[in-house]
């Protein structure tokens, strides 16, 4: 078809045209097929004001809404259907678990305040209204920033796809989230903990804890091909989570940096060959029940550990152990984060061992060890400078 500009020569524009009809008014023109009774052809009309580059860009989303069946008209688009044209975009660039979070958080909260608005209409004051409320009915802090975070991100696909000029969102200033502060626990409980699972099945899984500082799902996401016993090393090369309607799933590390080499201490490594000659064994009793899925840690069959299982012992042994109540599996990580900025180690590589996402987090999440470590600066550079002055004052 034909896209009139001005007059009858104009330039090829897909399946719709545009007639400038006066100053910055142009009448835009999509076919829409023939009508299945009348065989009549179908040809959708509207108005619009702008440039001519305006009236270009509507005329391609009219062109877009035609033939997907999906009405993107800026003007009738409500807040509901730009959400769920989002989710569905979502879908399939996030994890499962991460989908649902967002789904929830925009069925409950979203939803109801803003359900009929036009999309074109929302302003920073809705936005702002939604966290208020999530807030006054008991959110926590945290799941008010993440739906500021998940309304936020929906409102900038619009401006994305050229449904808002600009997101309203961005005027909006999210709740302040308070960090909490860590449950680190002291190496002598954290060995008082490993005492308690000595002889269980559980030893193994909490040393590897303890000792690498990984998440319960890359412990239990571990395969023996990942593991190098004689030169104590392992890989992280996927994590165990379960997912809602699947069960438990091992999945992709979320980042390439969580994809990582790890040191085996030696006591990572003794438990490691512990609990390998037991596996043998049941793997033997289990004969063709087993599953082979060379699964480091299984429920007892090959099969995959589940996590929240894997947290309710800790909580049995850290119990057992005397670790003040309240303790959580993932501490075991933050005291072996503490551990290694304390003893001196580069923040930048203790970010790479835990797999963060990059060291300026890891700084951000354990700022209070960094900041103790201020006076031991000072100690260092006091040593070399009376090292320094001292050989200075030597005699040539």
């Amino acid at each position: 078809m034909t896209a009139r500009c001005g007059g009858p020569s104009g330039k090829a524009f897909g399946s719709g045209s545009m007639i400038q009809q006066g100053r910055g008014t142009w009448q835009l023109r999509v076919s829409a097929g023939s009508d299945p009774v009348s065989g009549k052809r179908k040809r959708i009309i509207r108005s619009f004001k702008g440039t001519k580059r305006e009236a270009a860009l509507a005329l391609a989303r009219l062109v877009l809404e035609v033939e997907s069946g999906i009405d993107t008209d800026p003007g009738r688009l409500t807040v509901f259907s730009h959400f769920e044209r989002w989710l569905e975009y979502r879908r399939t660039r996030v994890r499962p678990e991460t989908w649902a979070r967002y789904e929830n958080l925009i069925r409950i909260h979203v939803v109801p305040e803003l359900e009929a608005l036009k999309l074109s209409r929302v302003r920073p004051a809705h936005v702002q209204r939604v966290l208020d409320r999530m807030a006054s009915g008991g959110g926590a802090a945290a799941s008010v920033t993440q739906c500021y975070r998940v309304v936020s991100g929906a409102l900038r696909q619009a401006v994305r796809w050229q449904y808002l000029a600009t997101n309203p969102a961005e005027a909006v200033s999210p709740p302040r989230r308070e960090r909490p502060a860590l449950q680190v626990p002291a190496m002598e409980a954290l060995q008082r903990l490993l005492e308690a699972t000595q002889g269980s099945s559980w030893e193994a899984p909490l040393t590897i804890a303890v000792a690498t500082g990984l998440r319960r799902g890359e412990v239990l996401g571990i395969h023996w091909y990942d593991v190098d016993l004689d030169a104590g090393k392992v890989r992280v090369t996927a994590t165990v989570q379960r997912h809602t309607g699947k069960g438990l799933v091992i999945v992709d590390p979320k980042t390439d940096r969580a994809r990582r080499q790890v040191k085996l201490p030696t006591p990572a490594r003794d438990a490691l060959r512990r609990y390998r000659a037991d596996q043998v064994g049941r793997r033997l009793k289990s004969g063709e029940a087993w599953e082979d899925r060379e699964l480091l840690f299984d429920r007892g069959d090959g099969h995959p550990l589940d996590p929240d299982v894997f947290s309710r012992a800790f909580k049995r042994y850290a119990k057992k152990a005397g670790l003040p109540a309240g303790t959580r599996l993932h501490d075991l990580r933050h005291a072996f984060a503490t551990t290694l900025l304390a003893e001196g180690e580069h923040p930048a590589v203790t970010s790479a061992v835990l797999g963060h996402s990059s060291p300026a987090f890891t700084m951000s999440v354990y700022q209070h060890v960094l900041d103790s470590m201020g006076e031991q600066a000072a100690q260092s550079w006091l040593r070399a400078w009376r090292t320094a002055k001292g050989q200075s004052s030597k005699p040539s």
